[in-house]
């Protein structure tokens, strides 16, 4: 090889040699972007976890406006105040992203807090009995503490341009609207359908039986046949809760307090419904002995509960005797007795309580919350699933009941499981649960709040051809 080709060569090793040097140095830049990218993330991700788990969302200045343009692309909106009408627990919004739902309830509930705190320390207008226009002319919302603090804020955060006038972000029935969205996410009851209720009562007709097609000679007349028809009457229940709120609360601690107690009224309205849906009984004397020593009013002399309805098809199958623990034959059982409405899973749901929970945890069928993938997040309260079944647990199952699966205050050693097709019931809402809020009497110096609503329940009749609600009772705990 001759020099002067040594010498292009030794040219092209040194310039291939910066080459690998170059891009080696720009992986390594790369990689430092790359590692500096992923903390980032991992930052972002952390800090939206916290705000999710403790329900509060970053104020101005410290985040973007991606979270509000995408709540207001979602929905369709155009103005951050048209958020406010909309309910985002309505089966039409079910595609929306959870973070997108929950900025806009954030931002309800801010306003709802300022609005009570303007009516109780501010002289504002308070709401009418029925008359919801007044919660419309609320008045220096902005100008309390939390408003200025949380309230205007949030606000910003959407980009709004008015933050000095409240009334603009004051729409009528905010309070109401706001509630409604509460109840869609409760256990039981968010498993059952909900109808509206025109008038009280209301009635729904449903088909009873079926007809099948007969055969008819050719050129021979048909012979018409109609298939039964049934009713079901829905008569709406008013539940009520009420407390007191002491006028010598400053507006400091009044924040905490109004926003416990608000949430307690709300949750006071679900915990009935979910009581009453299994454990009501309106017989004349209740199945459970301690209730039926409890005043008329209480929840659970509503209407007849799943616990009720199948104690009272139990010649027709409505219930299973386990007689110790809880097996998955027994289950299989339960199951099998549904007939034609046990057939999809998606209509059925388990409802133990939390000890038969634990008990069903030791069968072999039992897909824990690790294993039921993203289906987990679609029914709040849905811990696992049985036979592709999900089970939603209920604090309002007892573990005091006898071999019967009622509380005769003897034997208190058993608990009970349900497994209930919820399609074949619903709910007839009347009226969603609204919150009152009204001055006390002058010689009481203290304010009243309160929460309403008008419900009812109510199944298709359990009978030997219907059996849509099968109650597991002997359960050894």
């Amino acid at each position: 090889m001759g020099q002067a080709t040594q010498e292009a060569a030794s040219k092209d090793l040194d310039k291939l040699a910066n080459e690998v040097k170059s891009l080696k140095e720009r992986s390594e830049k790369a990689s430092e972007k790359l590692s500096s990218a992923k903390d980032k993330i991992a930052e972002l991700e952390k800090e939206k976890s916290s705000y999710l788990a403790h329900g509060r969302f970053p104020i101005a200045g410290n985040r973007t406006s991606s979270d509000e343009s995408r709540a207001l692309k979602f929905f369709g909106k155009g103005h951050p105040r048209d958020l406010l009408d909309v309910n985002t627990g309505d089966p039409k919004w079910s595609g929306v992203p959870e973070e997108c739902k929950a900025i806009v309830r954030q931002l309800k509930e801010s306003i709802d807090i300022s609005r009570w705190l303007c009516q109780v320390y501010h002289g504002a207008p308070r709401d009418g009995s029925d008359d919801r226009e007044t919660v419309s002319s609320v008045k220096g919302m902005l100008e309390t503490a939390y408003g200025r603090s949380v309230l205007a804020p949030r606000c910003k955060a959407f980009g709004s341009t008015v933050v000095g006038e409240g009334d603009e972000w004051v729409p009528t029935a905010i309070s109401s609207t706001f509630v409604e969205e509460f109840e869609l996410d409760r256990r039981v009851e968010g498993m059952v359908r909900t109808l509206q209720m025109t008038t009280n009562p209301w009635e729904l007709p449903v088909q009873k039986d079926v007809t099948k097609a007969k055969v008819v000679a050719e050129g021979a007349q048909a012979i018409s046949q109609n298939f039964a028809t049934n009713k079901l009457v829905f008569n709406a229940k008013k539940f009520q809760e009420f407390t007191v709120l002491p006028e010598e609360l400053n507006e400091d601690s009044a924040v905490p307090i109004l926003s416990l107690l608000r949430s307690e009224l709300v949750e006071a309205q679900q915990r009935a419904v979910e009581a009453a849906t299994i454990n009501g009984d309106t017989a004349g004397t209740h199945q459970d002995s301690d209730t039926d020593a409890l005043p008329a009013d209480v929840a659970e002399k509503a209407w007849d509960g799943f616990r009720k309805l199948a104690i009272a098809n139990s010649a027709n199958g409505g219930t299973v005797t386990f007689g110790s623990g809880v097996t998955d034959a027994k289950l299989r059982e339960m199951r099998t007795k549904l007939g034609k409405f046990g057939v999809n899973p998606r209509d059925l749901m388990w409802l133990p309580s939390p000890l038969g929970y634990q008990q069903m945890l030791g069968t072999d069928d039992v897909v824990t919350v690790e294993k039921f993938g993203p289906q987990a997040t679609v029914l709040s309260g849905a811990l696992a699933s049985y036979q592709g079944i999900p089970i939603v647990i209920s604090e309002f199952m007892r573990d005091d009941l006898n071999a019967s699966g009622v509380y005769d205050g003897v034997t208190t050693d058993n608990t009970g499981i349900l497994l209930v097709n919820h399609r074949r019931y619903y709910y007839g809402l009347r009226r969603p649960i609204r919150i009152r809020v009204m001055q006390d009497l002058p010689s009481y110096d203290r304010w009243l709040l309160a929460s309403f609503q008008r419900k009812d329940f109510v199944g298709h009749p359990q009978s030997a051809t219907e059996v849509s609600s099968v109650y597991g009772i002997d359960i050894t705990i």
